[in-house]
């Protein structure tokens, strides 16, 4: 039978490099360790490691396949251990990932909470793909994350809100004063937008690809959101952009939302958390908060 504490071995020998580093990790010897890692072996009926005579280790394919699903097996464990015991608390603050726009308005968030309750409260700004996202909440480095997404493009997460989307170009561009502009008109028009590497890049493809919008050239592909907006201020093409940033006055001076015959499709805002997590009253309390932001 394969046992928690093999999967547990498993783990911290690849982290560390030898059995002799594991050992020490855990405060057992290296024989100890090797046993374990054998007996873990014969129940899979595969090697898991390239032994070397240095003492190093190298993981077999196997082996890191092995070793990409243990943080999700042992969180699982883990958490259905302080379930079963009725745990009540959690150490350490609560970490909750998102893209960094969705930050905006929770600066007040984390003041409010953190004079209230004993345990801290942490946005991190994260641009990571959802899947990766997905993989470091159920592994138990994060406690939830928020990510953009469409109808069909994920398989995980809650919708627990949207964020609208709007068209955009600058003031000079022919687009800004056509009045009503058919789809059609836009595809012929050139795109500034985000890197193709960019998760949200891809959220808003799908959306303007729902739209009517495809096979389009983009005439500038960057990271830096200031290029973009220099970009558009002069004319090289339009962009889609959150609606809200209309209401920034720095970010939209000198840029038109351009009125289009179709709705754009707005970007749905997907929770990932585990279940077992949201027994802990902060926690709750936390993604609450966040949402009611999110909502503003």
């Amino acid at each position: 039978m394969i046992t928690v504490r093999q999967l547990e071995i498993l783990s911290a020998v690849i982290e560390h490099g030898s059995f002799r580093r594991c050992g020490q990790k855990l405060n057992i010897s290296p024989v100890s360790v090797s046993e374990h890692i054998r007996a873990l072996e014969a129940q899979l009926g595969v090697a898991l490691f390239v032994r070397s005579k240095g003492g190093a280790v190298t993981p077999t394919e196997a082996g890191s396949r092995a070793f990409e699903a243990v943080p999700e097996l042992l969180t699982h464990v883990y958490d259905f251990a302080s379930f079963v015991a009725g745990d009540s608390t959690q150490r350490g603050p609560i970490r909750i990932a998102m893209h960094g726009f969705m930050m905006r308005n929770l600066a007040a968030v984390v003041a409010r909470f953190n004079e209230t309750h004993d345990r801290g409260l942490q946005f991190v700004s994260d641009d990571a793909a959802p899947e990766e996202l997905h993989r470091r909440v159920v592994a138990g480095e994060l406690d939830a994350a928020y990510f953009y997404s469409l109808d069909g493009m994920h398989a995980f997460g809650q919708v627990v809100g949207r964020e609208a989307l709007a068209i955009y170009v600058g003031d000079g561009h022919p687009l800004a004063s056509a009045g009503i502009v058919p789809v059609e008109g836009l595809s012929r028009t050139p795109v500034v937008s985000l890197s193709a590497d960019k998760p949200l890049r891809k959220a808003v493809d799908e959306a303007l690809r729902r739209l009517g919008i495809e096979d389009v050239t983009h005439v500038v592909e960057t990271s830096e959101y200031g290029l973009i907006l220099s970009s558009l201020h002069r004319n090289l093409g339009f962009t889609c952009m959150f609606e809200s940033i209309k209401e920034e006055e720095r970010q939209a001076s000198g840029l038109t939302i351009v009125r289009c015959d179709q709705p754009v499709p707005s970007l749905q805002i997907r929770r990932v958390t585990r279940r077992t997590v949201l027994r802990f009253p902060d926690v709750r309390g936390a993604l609450q908060a966040a949402e009611e932001a999110f909502s503003t």
